[in-house]
Parts: C-alpha cells; structure tokens; sequence
C-alpha cells in the first residue's frame, strides 16, 4: 500500500533524483519537477496529495508556485525545502499555510516523518494518485 502521493520541486539534479528514489523505496508515489512552471504542469497530470518544494527555484519561486497550484487546485499539505534559514522564509511560510520547513542539508528521516504527519493529516493514504 502507498503511503500517498508526493510531487518534489527541487531544481538540483542530484538533490531530487535522491529525494525521488528515498521515498519511492520507503512506498510512496513520488514524481519529480525541476521549476515551478513544471510543477504546475505536473500537478495536473498527477494530482499528488503532498509537495515538497523548494523555495529557490528558476523562473517562479517555491511561493509562486504553490500560490499558482492552489488557485487551481485543492492541495493539501506542503513542505518547504531551503538553504535560506532567516526569518522571513519563515514567516512567508506560515503565511502560506506551511506547517514544516526543512533546512538544507536535512536528514531524509526527518523529511520522511514530516511528510507521514502531513499525509496522516491529509487522509493521503486514501488519495488516489
């Protein structure tokens, strides 16, 4: 059984093929985009119950693109991933109903148990991919 669907926003090639290929072998339907403009994209396709997003990526930020996603689309839980450890990422993400950030470089455990609590608040077991 899948532990729900999860679309990664990382820009860094290394990064998201790591991040893709750890949740994938701990059960979860993970899809990876490299933009916002892709994540849009790929959102449509997928309709994930979670995204992992990066905050710095080309063209729209992680910002940007989850306030372009959830316009069009009810999404649940988010998680932002940065480098950029201010205050201000912070507060934007609260802003933005982000409940976790993780800064770079992270545990992957830790990524994982955040994602769980955000897949069990979301019912994402149950969402179809």
């Amino acid at each position: 059984m899948s532990r729900g669907s999860v679309l990664i926003v990382e820009d860094e090639h290394l990064l998201g093929n790591n991040l893709q290929e750890y949740l994938r072998r701990h059960g979860w339907q993970a899809q990876l985009a490299r933009s916002g403009e892709g994540a849009l994209e790929a959102f449509e396709r997928i309709r994930p119950c979670l995204l992992l997003m990066d905050y710095e990526l080309p063209g729209m930020d992680g910002f940007q693109t989850l306030g372009a996603i959830r316009a069009r689309h009810q999404c649940c839980g988010c998680i932002l991933m940065t480098a950029h450890t201010g205050e201000i990422v912070v507060t934007q993400a609260r802003q933005h109903q982000i409940n976790h950030v993780l800064y770079k470089p992270f545990a992957l455990a830790e990524m994982e148990q955040w994602l769980q609590q955000e897949a069990g608040r979301c019912n994402c077991g149950t969402h179809p991919a």
